[in-house]
């Protein structure tokens, strides 16, 4: 009977539900305390430390490096070549991705300049350059002669040092 009684004053006991105050009013005067008002020291302004990732090891906001696209070398094949008078370089398409299925090998392919990529399979033409092999790691393109091995993962290239060219 007597929890009966102490829950019927609990019951009928106002609370307090106004926002929790500061120390310090806005204008920096310690602010009026109110029965029932909890008041916390001004401790300072906390929007830097909510604003830093929590699981960061560093703390910092995560800042993505600006990738520049490696610079493609060509090989070439001895075939008779125009006067070299100004031709411009040939750029061979950029690899976006590699899709096998069912042992069918297409190569995602983006041409310079381009705001969209397209799947191409073996023997397919994209820019003048004929897909002629896509394995899992690169594609290799055939136009007028030139070999151009495009790697999926530029920093390894089958075992090869960066920017090797094969034929």
């Amino acid at each position: 009977m007597a929890l009966v009684a102490v829950n019927v004053v609990l019951y009928q006991t106002p609370v307090d539900i106004a926002p929790i105050t500061s120390a310090k009013a806005r204008d920096g005067r310690l602010a009026p305390s109110s029965p029932g008002s909890l008041q916390i020291a001004d401790l300072g302004d906390f929007t830097e430390t909510f604003e830093r990732p929590l699981f960061s090891p560093t703390r910092r906001k995560f800042v993505p490096e600006q990738v520049q696209p490696p610079a493609l070398e060509v090989a070439s094949v001895a075939v008779e070549q125009p006067s070299p008078q100004n031709l411009a370089p040939i750029v061979a398409p950029s690899l976006l991705g590699i899709s096998i299925q069912g042992g069918s090998a297409k190569a995602l392919l983006q041409i310079a300049g381009a705001d969209s990529a397209s799947w191409y399979g073996n023997g397919e033409t994209v820019d003048g350059w004929t897909v002629s092999t896509v394995n899992k790691n690169q594609a290799v393109l055939e136009r007028d002669g030139n070999v151009a091995r495009i790697s999926l993962y530029p920093s390894v290239q089958d075992g090869q040092p960066v920017g090797s060219v094969g034929q």
